[in-house]
């Protein structure tokens, strides 16, 4: 538990909701305790009201007394104690996660044979199946394949091939269009992930994150096998600037996706990827998400670790019809039971996607900005929080772009993103990973039947629930 010295000062009444919210989520995500100590000069009774406001929003019982208000929540119970001059909030973990008891796939639906078949034949090569007589050459060629889908695929298998190639379709974007600006307003979760990480060079750079379409491919075998029928309607739950929703259309064309992304910076991204698509793009997020509460499925791709878990399942589910299915693919990290422990964890998942997409990347034929970047990203002492900040530092500069330039640059500017998110998962202020174990169990205290899980790629661990990335699919009951 942490000392009671304060760790930061409330100077409004509204602000201790957030930090409740951040208690919660983190006990509920696995810690075993967490306690915050808030210097604050602000009424009790205006705190008080708050915080009762917070635990209506959320849907939990609370009891409030002369001296402070408790709070239960599923596998979480939260104490906020009125003190001098400062208020207490303490968190508790309460149960242990619930683990998992121990047909033939739907067709491909209309016009997406060829995709599926492109996809098939990748992934048998990404699981080294006729790897060692594959010619890169030929997978090359993939590179500029119509579908983002085959193309990212064919990125990825050729980088574990020894090739650091890159998309087409990455190297033909335009930076310009549209001039991403904005900034954070009220300090909402997405809106603090973009003062960290550059949610526009996020929509240039992301289709180079390692297994970024192996997910996705695993995620269409999920539908195919545990959906009744191929949906013709599909709700895709943070969709960020697009890419995993271009690849949702590209598997399934005959159906028509409400695209659900609440950034201001990522939100003009998925507009313009929107375009001419079956796609329909709202400005929201899925708790103030008022559409339709009959979809046969909803997904999410890499966006469950930036929200309250509970609260994103539950939106989630009162969207899907019931017996409907959802399919959640997203970053996890191995189990932890102490803040140095996650902190490590996540120290270490994130430096092992940045040394696989730089693993085969040539120093030599890249630009000199670039060059100077990849050399400090490989020398750098990463051992300590202060060294992954100061390498961050050096790393964020000159970020330029190099349009027509054939190199293999992109991977390395990915790297600083997967660098920002890195740290900013350190501070724990914007990233909420969890643990695979524990996302099933908060599924299942929302409802929810796992049907189906696996990881797609692991970052540590040699189990099938340590870190890396993760898909699960979900059925809600008839």
């Amino acid at each position: 538990m942490e000392s009671l010295r304060p760790v930061s000062v409330i100077g409004s009444a509204e602000r201790i909701e957030d930090f409740v919210a951040k208690v919660v989520q983190e006990c509920q995500n696995g810690l075993p305790s967490r306690a915050l100590h808030l210097a604050t000069q602000v009424p009790w009774h205006e705190i008080g009201e708050h915080v009762a406001r917070y635990a209506d929003r959320v849907q939990a019982p609370y009891t409030r007394r002369d001296t402070g208000i408790d709070l239960r929540l599923p596998r979480a119970a939260v104490t906020v104690e009125r003190l001098s001059g400062s208020v207490f909030v303490c968190g508790h973990r309460t149960g242990p996660p619930v683990s998992p008891e121990d047909g033939e796939p739907l067709p491909p639906p209309g016009g997406a044979a060829e995709v599926w078949r492109q996809a098939e034949a990748l992934m048998e090569l990404a699981a080294g199946a006729g790897a060692r007589d594959e010619k890169p050459a030929r997978v090359e060629g993939l590179l500029k394949h119509d579908s983002w889908l085959v193309a990212t695929l064919a990125s990825d298998v050729l980088n574990r091939m020894g090739v650091p190639a890159v998309p087409r379709f990455v190297r033909d974007h335009d930076p310009g269009a549209p001039a991403g600006s904005h900034r954070p307003a009220d300090g909402s979760a997405t809106e603090a992930w973009e003062a960290r990480i550059s949610v526009d060079e996020y929509s240039f750079f992301e289709a180079v994150h390692p297994a970024y379409a192996m997910q996705m491919v695993e995620l269409g075998r999920m539908v195919r096998t545990h959906a009744a029928r191929l949906p013709d309607r599909i709700l895709d739950v943070g969709s960020g600037p697009g890419l995993p929703t271009v690849m949702l259309t590209e598997m399934f064309p005959d159906a028509r996706i409400d695209a659900v992304e609440p950034s201001p910076a990522a939100f003009p991204h998925l507009l313009r990827t929107a375009e001419a698509r079956r796609i329909t793009a709202h400005r929201t997020g899925i708790t103030e998400y008022t559409g339709p509460e009959d979809f046969p499925l909803a997904v999410s791709v890499g966006s469950s670790h930036h929200l309250d878990t509970r609260m994103f399942l539950r939106g989630l589910k009162r969207h899907t019809v019931p017996g409907g299915l959802i399919v959640v693919a997203d970053e996890m990290i191995s189990r932890f039971t102490s803040e140095e422990e996650r902190s490590r964890i996540i120290a270490d998942h994130h430096l092992s996607y940045i040394d696989e997409t730089l693993a085969h990347v040539r120093e030599e034929d890249l630009p000199p900005a670039e060059r100077r970047r990849l050399r400090a990203l490989r020398e750098a002492d990463r051992r300590t929080p202060e060294a992954l900040h100061r390498l961050l530092d050096e790393a964020r500069r000159d970020r330029r772009f190099y349009p027509g330039d054939e190199s293999p640059w992109q991977r390395v500017r990915f790297t600083v993103l997967e660098l920002e998110a890195l740290v900013a998962g350190l501070d724990y202020d914007v990233e909420r990973k969890t643990y695979p174990d524990n996302f099933i169990a908060l599924a299942a205290d929302e409802g929810l039947e796992l049907l189906a899980h696996r990881r797609v790629h692991a970052t540590l661990g040699t189990s099938d629930r340590d870190a890396g990335t993760h898909v699960f699919a979900l059925r809600r009951p008839p």
